[in-house]
């Protein structure tokens, strides 16, 4: 029994002779054998996919002016043209004195400039919930959070401007096929956003707690990495990895502003 290559993608037709064990009315003709069926039909999924998200609308893209109803939005500076990324900081030395942290209840963003993409009220809650509770969480493994503000104490004010929704099935379906979760490893590596994967947008303020003075401040749009599954089944899901990944970021961040770990 020999096989040949039978010209339709993915197919391995082997040759059967009269008489042999195929028996039936096909006896003595070649019968096919889809091999690389299961591989050929998951990139004609993905390729479905893929062209549906050429055409799904996509999110905003990001203005030219940082978001007008946030208390540091007049000393931002926008890190690249275009970009969803604003920054303020005093100089390096100022936050050496710090070594307790407080952390503020998230709060909604109330501007007209605000984007939500439909999500209810409830759940912008729940979401803002989500992120303070990570971020005490996490905070509190390196600082701690005295009951009153000292010459020590920082204050991280939390808003959520936006949050875009996943689009459940979908999104991981991206993931899942051969060829998706090739594509999703690639963006992983060049630190760029999953298909059809939520995100939120958010501004992080610090101020010295007893002074109200502002030290630091940051306007970012955060998604999950592209090969974190499970963020892919809902927003929730979405919101939840967002948050693990700012909490931890903003944790090092400030060790490495206050020089925590090099004085410990």
């Amino acid at each position: 029994m020999a096989p040949s290559i039978d010209g339709r993608l993915g197919f391995v037709r082997m040759e059967t002779p009269a008489g042999s064990w195929n028996g039936g009315p096909d006896q003595g003709q070649p019968q096919a054998i889809d091999v690389f069926r299961p591989y050929f039909q998951a990139y004609r999924a993905f390729l479905a996919i893929t062209i549906f998200a050429a055409t799904y609308p996509l999110p905003a893209q990001a203005r030219d002016i940082p978001p007008k109803a946030i208390a540091s939005s007049n000393k931002l500076i926008q890190d690249k043209a275009g970009s969803e990324s604003w920054t303020y900081a005093q100089a390096a030395s100022v936050f050496l004195k710090y070594r307790t942290v407080l952390v503020d209840p998230t709060v909604i963003y109330g501007g007209a400039d605000a984007d939500f993409d439909g999500i209810d009220v409830a759940d912008r809650s729940r979401f803002a919930a989500i992120v303070t509770d990570e971020l005490r969480s996490e905070i509190g493994k390196s600082f701690g959070a005295p009951a009153r503000a000292g010459l020590d104490t920082l204050r991280i004010h939390t808003t959520l401007l936006g949050a875009q929704r996943t689009k459940g099935g979908i999104a991981t379906a991206t993931r899942v096929t051969p060829l998706g979760f090739a594509t999703s490893a690639l963006k992983s590596a060049l630190g760029k956003k999953g298909s059809f994967t939520g995100s939120i947008l958010y501004a992080v303020e610090v101020y010295d707690a007893r002074t109200g003075e502002l030290l630091l401040a940051a306007v970012r749009r955060r998604t999950p990495d592209p090969l974190d599954v499970p963020a892919t089944l809902s927003t929730t899901n979405t919101v939840k990895a967002i948050a693990r990944d700012f909490a931890n970021s903003a944790r090092r961040k400030l060790e490495d502003l206050t020089q925590l770990r090099t004085a410990q």
